[in-house]
């Protein structure tokens, strides 16, 4: 099986990246998970990961190209030989189309410039558009909202980029596209010609292996043979968590807590996980249902409430020896890297403050937690240094964190409901945050 390697979208107005290094050679064995290469843009770094194990071929990106975002660099193959078709494959999209053509037919789309379906992780290889937030026609601006993206993780506002027109929509609300592909076009004019259909209306051109040979109208059939439609797409889905933990994206964590759902309820059925926004209908009509089979009314996802309490010091000094030796490192960078090391899968941490707010998509490795966008996963309260002396927060969208104390000690609360983890799986998470507050050169070893 073959798997395209693409230049990931760091930033949600972003046209290129810049390809720092590779850490793999030509021909050479990867895993899943091991890094790639190192990619940058104008506001970040970052090390991208191998989405599967094979050998690394077909490289047509070298260190120091800047290279348009969704265009193929490589690919991991099950054989280490390059075949002829790995060879068209990064041919073909070494001078990337402003509309590729693998969406739509390029002639009867307007011209201007091509909105892809951005890249929210390393590791994501399609993304669920939640809704359009402007129609067909509609001017826009720079910095208005065109639609949100959702994936597994995260549910994004996409901003337009530019000003213009929006001359086509490629895809509909529902649609899951897979990243790269181009799902709307902004013109600098407006135009007669636009364009709004679903993703899967459009599929993807016969490939034409030859030149047709030209038909007379004379020898032309009374009426076309229409083409078959082509075949469904398959949804791919994640496991279902091995752990008991509920995978479900941050929207409708949110959504299902202030309705009061229990996403559980949707883990009964045999709905695939991760679970969407799209899914949200189902759980309203599995809870409506459970509460017609009661006799009485019941309260639903009841907060857990964990508590421990470590010394303050080992951390202050580990903080101020962090500031120091690793480059434009935070207290805020810390505290996400350790939650996130916290838990059994890599996590995005917001970490709030005093008034100011970070999110980041961390890594085992200090420096390589990065500053992100999207909806945590984890969200961590700050509050050292502050005449708050304790805390009690209600649930949020992800599990909640908070951290007081003085200089001597510091107290850490943890505020979560079942959908987001299991009482084991919530007393697990903070004694590993609470074993990394108080012993923190133990995460570099």
């Amino acid at each position: 099986m073959r798997h395209e390697i693409i230049m990931p979208a760091l930033g949600m107005a972003q046209d290129t990246g810049t390809l720092i290094a590779w850490h793999k050679a030509e021909g050479e064995a990867v895993k899943q998970g091991e890094t790639l290469f190192e990619v940058e843009t104008d506001k970040a770094t970052m090390e991208v990961e191998a989405p599967a194990s094979g050998f690394l071929v077909g490289i047509s990106a070298r260190d120091g190209d800047e290279v348009p975002v969704g265009q193929v660099m490589a690919l991991i193959s099950d054989s280490a030989t390059v075949t002829e078709a790995d060879k068209k494959v990064t041919a073909s999209t070494s001078a990337t189309p402003a509309v590729p053509a693998a969406n739509a037919d390029a002639e009867t789309l307007p011209e201007g410039k091509a909105i892809i379906m951005p890249v929210l992780g390393m590791s994501q290889d399609t993304g669920v558009l939640v809704r359009w937030l402007k129609a067909v026609g509609d001017k826009v601006q720079e910095d208005d909202t065109l639609f949100e993206v959702e994936t597994d993780k995260s549910v994004v506002e996409v901003p337009a980029g530019m000003n213009g027109y929006l001359v086509a929509r490629l895809a509909a609300g529902g649609d899951e596209v897979p990243t790269g592909e181009t799902i709307a076009i902004i013109s600098a004019e407006s135009s007669a010609n636009t364009v709004d259909r679903a993703y899967a209306q459009a599929g993807s051109p016969p490939t034409v292996e030859a030149s047709a040979p030209t038909v007379e109208p004379s020898q032309a059939p009374a009426k076309p043979t229409p083409l078959a439609p082509p075949p469904p797409k398959t949804m791919q889905h994640a496991p279902r968590s091995s752990n008991g933990k509920i995978l479900a994206s941050p929207k409708l964590k949110r959504l299902a807590l202030q309705a009061g759902y229990d996403l559980r309820l949707l883990a009964e059925t045999t709905r695939p996980q991760p679970f969407h926004a799209r899914d949200f209908e189902a759980l309203k009509q599995a809870h409506e249902a459970q509460l017609a089979t009661r006799s009485s009314g019941q309260t639903y996802n009841a907060p857990n409430r964990l508590s421990a309490r470590v010394a303050a010091q080992d951390f202050a000094a580990f903080l101020a020896w962090a500031e120091e030796h690793v480059e434009a490192c935070s207290a805020e960078q810390v505290l996400a890297t350790f939650a996130g090391a916290s838990l059994a899968t890599a996590a995005r941490v917001r970490v709030d403050s005093r008034g100011h707010s970070a999110t980041f998509v961390t890594h085992q490795q200090l420096s390589a937690t990065a500053p992100s966008e999207g909806e945590p996963d984890v969200i961590v309260h700050d509050l050292r240094d502050t005449f708050i002396s304790s805390t009690e927060l209600q649930p949020d969208a992800a599990p909640v964190i908070s951290i007081v104390g003085s200089q001597d000690e510091l107290t850490l609360t943890l505020t979560c409901i079942d959908s987001q983890l299991s009482g084991k799986d919530a007393a697990v998470f903070l004694n590993n945050f609470a074993g990394r507050i108080a012993e923190p050169l133990q995460h570099l070893f």
